[in-house]
């Protein structure tokens, strides 16, 4: 019983500790995140024209084999009838200046390969308006040979 009620307050001592340790986020990195989920739910919408509204004309982005490819390929994306179901999850945001950030997050998109991703999407704010100006995705390793 005293082992179990000491695993218990160490528990909770390390828990509370952890909880202290998140700081709230401010309203810069939520009005971000609120980007970044709008134009992902945009392109699983298949809103073509919210997805060519967030994309900056000289976006640029890199792929998961180092390859680069230009805005028309999101929208292509958002045009294609396939379906996919958009998992996004762990936000962060990396305050640049006051008009520019980088927001980074994972992505699962079932059926394509890689299924699961690392991102890091670059945003600026453009005559008042956030751009997506910059994408560069990596494969999660170990899912990176994952067969659908």
């Amino acid at each position: 019983m005293r082992n179990t009620s000491l695993l218990l307050a160490a528990l909770l001592t390390a828990a509370f500790a952890f909880a202290q340790t998140i700081p709230p986020i401010s309203a810069f990195d939520h009005q971000l995140i609120d980007q970044q989920k709008q134009l992902l739910q945009a392109i699983e919408a298949k809103n073509v024209s919210l997805v060519d509204h967030a994309i900056a004309g000289d976006f640029e982005g890199i792929g998961s084999n180092g390859d680069p490819y230009d805005r028309s390929e999101i929208i292509d994306s958002a045009q294609d009838p396939a379906a996919k179901t958009l998992r996004s999850y762990e936000f962060h945001v990396i305050k640049l200046t006051a008009d520019s950030a980088i927001v980074t997050y994972n992505l699962i998109v079932p059926g394509e390969h890689p299924r699961y991703r690392h991102m890091a999407d670059t945003w600026a704010k453009i005559n008042g308006v956030w751009k997506l100006k910059f994408r560069q995705f990596t494969p999660n390793l170990w899912s990176a040979n994952d067969p659908d």
